[in-house]
């Protein structure tokens, strides 16, 4: 076990001997040895004690903090350090234009597929004539990724699919509420979940990266902008149709979240504190089958550009 999760909330994080103790109101709550141990990443309401960080440093082992809702809040990095090798491989792709080309093309082509992938499995439930002619105009232009000898190229190919895409989606719900994807500030409450939704995976990605040695700022589908992790963003590409669209998809239409969870504020839709809460908890019962093959990707992505590999991007 490579990866860690502390995720028992309030509690402390004990050394015992060359195990980790859990420890909260007097109960020991589970206690775990840490051989083979990378990285551990917990809740910032936990409490790392000074004995026990220093064996994990001492161990070679990172600790990643981040709040209950995904947000990397920081790093504690071992001086043993690693991962120069990764590095150095995933910058010397950035600054080959044909392998960045390549990667971004992986990128888009597995959201496309994707998307296509989600569209196809809920249409059989909605006779909407448009969704055929929709998914063969996604075809047709996705498979112009293979002539694309420019980013521009493919993040406008990327685009147009996107357009089709979401005319779709809005006919995949129930509730007329969607009619287009915005961002800030979201028109409706569809698009307030899948902005929160998005920002929700960024984080999961984002910890995956980091696990894995990989800097989250320098993306190849995305440029480079101050304080912006552009490879999570790419990575997270792959997986919002499957991951995040389709569970919004489900969740609005079993009515598990409506309108009464939301509020508008200076323009924009929310959640309110109660709607909040329940998004949190239909989120969480979701995550734990999905890390690994976050971790998964993280790693098949690391080890493409270490061997100088074509990048396996994740596909459904």
């Amino acid at each position: 076990m490579e990866t860690l999760y502390i995720t028992h909330e309030k509690c402390s994080v004990r050394r015992e001997g060359e195990h980790l103790k859990l420890v909260r109101s007097g109960d020991t709550l589970a206690t775990i040895p840490i051989i083979g141990v990378k990285t551990i990443v917990v809740l910032d309401n936990v409490s790392v004690t000074s004995c026990a960080l220093n064996m994990l440093l001492n161990n070679g082992v990172d600790v990643i903090y981040q709040s209950q809702w995904g947000k990397i809040k920081g790093r504690v990095l071992s001086a043993k350090g690693g991962g120069a090798i990764v590095r150095l491989a995933q910058f010397s792709a950035f600054t080959n234009s044909e392998r960045r080309l390549e990667i971004a093309k992986s990128v888009v082509s597995a959201k496309i597929h994707n998307q296509l992938s989600v569209v196809k499995k809920y249409k059989y439930h909605d006779s909407n004539p448009a969704f055929d002619g929709h998914i063969s105009a996604i075809e047709v232009n996705a498979r112009k990724l293979d002539r694309a000898s420019m980013l521009d190229e493919v993040m406008g190919i990327e685009g147009i699919s996107a357009k089709y895409y979401w005319d779709c989606f809005r006919h995949l719900l129930k509730d007329s509420v969607f009619t287009r994807r915005e961002y800030r500030p979201s028109p409706d409450y569809v698009n307030a979940l899948l902005n929160l939704g998005y920002a929700f995976l960024c984080n999961e990605i984002t910890a995956c990266l980091i696990v894995k040695k990989l800097d989250p700022e320098v993306g190849f589908l995305h440029s480079i902008h101050y304080g912006r992790n552009s490879l999570a963003l790419d990575i997270m590409e792959e997986f919002r149709p499957v991951f995040i669209d389709s569970w919004i998809i489900a969740v609005l239409n079993k009515k598990q979240l409506k309108e009464d969870h939301f509020q508008m504020r200076n323009g924009d839709w929310r959640l309110t504190e109660d709607g909040f809460k329940k998004f949190c908890g239909l989120y969480y019962e979701r995550i734990p089958a999905w890390r690994e093959r976050f971790r998964a990707q993280a790693d098949i992505l690391k080890n493409a550009l270490i061997k100088g590999e074509s990048y396996e991007s994740y596909r459904e």
